[in-house]
């Protein structure tokens, strides 16, 4: 059944080019979105360095455990960021979250840049760690509650597919200073690093701040006017308006009886609110242990074991996947919401356990009995298990997230899902390099094992939740009738308020006019 926000936007012109309103908060959104671009260039740049003489010669050709530290730290930084993420978003403001992320990034950027020894490398990356936790923590929730009704889902979706972004200008950067044969090859991309966190400091004071966040702060006016300004095209009188702010008002009234003291606690005092956070946790994990961080961080040492071990070659390797890569995780973003939650799920991990099944039989082919044909078939299905990847996996995973949390654990909920990430990420990137070493192709059986059973959780325990107003998504966990009853409460009480403030601000436009 469709809320009354869905009923009102029905037959509206809703294009992201609608009018200037919504073109110019789509334009100020690509900001927020740079926060994806700083953690996939991180990834796609250990990638490149693993490939650049001068790097391996400067840190003395690191190996297992040591070229693990070297990855992992940047999640234990985001790990030990993870007390303080959501605290100081809801505490200070989304916007204040991203700045000051940024500004501990953009620290530690120029300290790797600088770096002397491998002590010196290694701490600079667990602060670009710690900044990333804070400021990807404050960013999706930022675009979820900022962006206009229609384009919540996709702009969300495209947050986490520009991860690819930052991967592909990367992996480009590092072939380019390939050439430059001396310790300026891997200080460049590693300083560059540090330009979406520039960006983000002297612009994100431009940013109007998230009205759900101002109206949880009582500073009903100022959402008004974000509201009136962005959503409305600057027509106070635009029922929109008084729609969105009534439903920003229901919802935190059901947050707050259902969630009364909110902490971290509160994440697993009652049934409901475990279960969202199972499902995040599960796909913070997932997300991380799906066979992705191997191609992430050590696509290098997957090209040693298929032949491919020319330092140029890898590089223009990593190059054209990041460029695929790039190309179908954004346009896949654009149609999520043209198919349901489920089914996307669901695709995507079906194929990437196939992928990884016929990876796995061709990479035992290869190092066996040095089948060549076997280890051109790994690097096509590189791409084919991007492809899969992109389905479902890059597009959904924040957005599912954010999803199934009310605004009073939202900030809270995907903390808790970046810490997944940070720890799922600590442990692939230490553990895949001394797998490949000791094991070699056998490493991937694991992989086998486990994808099958992420497809297992992800069919028995992820709801559908494309379609749904937030009231039914709340429904799915807390009880349909509890959320009604407040809901309808929470309606009662805000209406006379909500029209009180419209109806100023109309009178206050007609002044004007």
């Amino acid at each position: 059944m469709p809320s009354k926000l869905d009923e009102l936007l029905s037959g509206r012109n809703t294009s992201y080019l609608a009018n200037r309103g919504i073109i110019t908060l789509n334009m100020l959104l690509l900001l927020a979105q740079v926060s994806s671009y700083a953690t996939g260039y991180d990834g796609s740049m250990m990638n490149g360095l693993q490939s650049l003489d001068t790097w391996q010669s400067y840190f003395n050709s690191p190996t297992g455990s040591v070229l693990g530290l070297f990855n992992c730290i940047q999640s234990v930084g985001q790990i030990a960021s993870f007390p303080i993420e959501a605290w100081f978003s809801d505490r200070f403001g989304r916007r204040i979250g991203m700045a000051v992320g940024a500004f501990i990034i953009l620290v530690g950027c120029i300290l790797q840049g600088a770096a002397v020894n491998m002590g010196m490398f290694v701490a600079a990356r667990g602060i670009i760690g710690f900044g990333l936790g804070i400021n990807i923590t404050a960013a999706p929730v930022y675009i979820l509650e900022t962006s206009f009704p229609t384009h919540r889902g996709p702009l969300t979706s495209v947050y986490n597919a520009l991860w690819n972004v930052g991967s592909f200008a990367a992996s480009w950067i590092t072939y380019g200073t390939f050439l430059m044969g001396n310790d300026w090859a891997w200080r460049i991309p590693s300083l560059l690093q540090m330009l979406s966190s520039v960006l983000q400091i002297f612009l994100v004071w431009f940013l109007p701040e998230s009205p759900r966040w101002l109206v949880e702060q009582g500073r009903i006016e100022q959402a008004t006017a974000v509201l009136v300004k962005y959503h409305a095209d600057g027509d106070a009188s635009d029922p929109i308006v008084e729609l969105e702010l009534a439903e920003i008002m229901e919802a935190i009234e059901v947050d707050r009886k259902i969630n009364q003291n909110v902490s971290f606690l509160t994440m697993v005092k009652n049934k409901a609110n475990r279960s969202r956070t199972m499902i995040i946790i599960a796909v913070g994990f997932f997300s991380q242990w799906s066979g992705n961080g191997l191609i992430s961080y050590y696509l290098s040492l997957i090209l040693d074991s298929i032949g491919y071990t020319d330092s140029q070659q890898q590089l223009m390797i990593n190059g054209i996947i990041q460029a695929f890569s790039l190309v179908t995780s954004v346009g896949l973003s654009f149609i999520v919401n043209r198919f349901t939650r489920r089914s996307l799920w669901l695709t995507s991990t079906i194929g990437i356990f196939v992928c990884f099944i016929a990876w796995t039989i061709c990479e035992s082919l290869y190092e066996i009995h040095g089948n060549a044909a076997a280890g051109r078939t790994v690097l096509g299905l590189i791409f084919i298990y991007n492809f899969f990847f992109n389905i479902g996996w890059t597009p959904l995973q924040v957005v599912y997230c954010i999803e199934i949390l009310p605004i009073a654990i939202r900030a809270r909920g995907l903390a808790i899902y970046n810490l997944s990430v940070s720890l799922a990420g600590f442990l692939n990137q230490y553990l895949n390099p001394v797998g490949l070493a000791n094991i070699g192709w056998k490493y991937y059986i694991v992989y086998d094992v486990w994808i099958a059973f992420e497809l297992a959780i992800v069919y028995f325990f992820f709801p559908e939740t494309s379609n749904t107003s937030l009231e039914e998504t709340a429904a799915m966990f807390d009880g349909a009738a509890i959320v009604e009853d407040i809901a309808m409460k929470g309606q009662q009480a805000v209406e006379g308020h909500v029209g009180q403030v419209v109806e100023q601000k109309a009178e206050e436009a007609g002044e004007k006019a």
